[in-house]
């Protein structure tokens, strides 16, 4: 088995990516943040001092590396239209209307994520689309556990409401 740091590396990069994709909605975007993530990665390997685990340290460099990203660009306009064109992954009502509810209901709540603080959006997107633990994410945003549960809730709230808006608005006549 190949212990290199390239290999140690290229282990995490569909997680990598996956990260990417999930901050900035665009996988063309994402590849390029994962291509210069791995790139830090190699660089500054001699820094990586073991306190964390080689894939929460990938994780925070790639998240560094998307805010970069994102901060260099309209990103609301790019990841609005990125996401609006990715198909759902769902399987269809048993009628035409359910699935364009269902499908006008994902789109919303895609949007709605897009337009979170940017703090909650990625402490949202880190525990409750990418599966880490309020610890994990926490030591991945560089924020004590306490800060990432708040902007989770925060985040919840504020999908709720909104959500809650968009029903009550379209239940009126």
């Amino acid at each position: 088995m190949d212990d290199s740091p390239a290999n140690q590396i290229s282990l995490h990069v569909p997680q990598m990516y996956r990260v990417a994709y999930r901050l900035l909605a665009d996988a063309d975007r994402a590849h390029d943040v994962v291509q210069e993530a791995c790139v830090k990665a190699l660089t500054k390997l001699d820094g990586f001092d073991g306190r964390a685990t080689m894939a929460t340290w990938l994780h925070r460099i790639t998240v560094n590396c998307a805010k970069d990203a994102m901060r260099s660009e309209t990103r609301k306009e790019r990841a609005c239209q990125a996401l609006r064109s990715q198909p759902v992954n769902q399987v269809p009502g048993p009628c035409p209307a359910e699935a364009a509810e269902t499908k006008e209901l994902t789109d919303l709540a895609w949007t709605l994520l897009d337009k979170l603080p940017e703090d909650c959006r990625s402490a949202f997107a880190l525990t409750q689309l990418d599966g880490y633990r309020y610890d994990e994410a926490a030591e991945i945003e560089g924020e004590p556990r306490g800060t990432i549960a708040s902007r989770v809730f925060r985040a919840k709230k504020i999908l709720l409401e909104q959500m809650n808006a968009h029903m009550d608005g379209r239940a009126k006549p």
